[in-house]
C-alpha cells in the first residue's frame, strides 16, 4: 500500500517594489503555485516562490516554474534582491 501523498505547499512572496512591504500567500500544489505566479507576474507583481518542505526557490521561465540554481554563480543580479526589503520577505 502506497503512503498517503502529502500536499506540496508553496510560499509566494509578492510585492510591487523591492522597497515596499509585500504579502505572503500559501499555495497548495505545484500547479496552483505556477498558475498564481504566472498571473501575478503578468499583473506586475514581483513574485518569489519557495517550496515549503525543501526550502527550494523557484522562478518562472517561459511560463513554467523551475528550481532556481543555487550557489555563487547564480547571483547574477537578475530579479529582486533582499536589499531594502522587509526582513520577513528576504
Amino acid at each position: 500500500m502506497a503512503p498517503p501523498s502529502v500536499p506540496e505547499d508553496f510560499y509566494l512572496y509578492l510585492w510591487r517594489s523591492p522597497d515596499s512591504p509585500g504579502t505572503l500567500y500559501l499555495a497548495k500544489g505545484f500547479e496552483t503555485a505556477e498558475a498564481l505566479c504566472r498571473g501575478l507576474t503578468e499583473d506586475g507583481y514581483i513574485v518569489k516562490v519557495i517550496q515549503a518542505a525543501t526550502n527550494t526557490e523557484f522562478e518562472l521561465c517561459d511560463g513554467k516554474l523551475r528550481p532556481t540554481p543555487q550557489g555563487p554563480s547564480s547571483q547574477s543580479g537578475r530579479g529582486p534582491s533582499s536589499h531594502g526589503m522587509n526582513p520577513a520577505f528576504a
